[in-house]
């Protein structure tokens, strides 16, 4: 079993191809991905789409770079 431990899914950068992305991952034998949110405003739980890829996991926290603003 193959797990990537730190992913960050939820990132803008991945809005056009993040299918893409967790289908060639599970296309290259990673059986979960965990995506790490950095701060509330990116938390992979107030996502629309949560909950759409079964092997995907999130740990939610804030980054020691955004801990000053909360």
């Amino acid at each position: 079993m193959f797990i990537d431990s730190h992913a960050h899914l939820e990132m803008r950068e991945f809005d056009q191809d993040r299918d893409q992305v967790v289908a060639g991952a599970a296309a290259a034998g990673v059986d979960y991905i965990i995506t790490v949110g950095t701060n509330p405003a990116g938390l992979p739980g107030g996502r629309p789409d949560c909950g759409q890829y079964p092997a995907v996991y999130a740990a939610i926290g804030i980054h020691p770079h955004d801990a000053g603003e909360h």
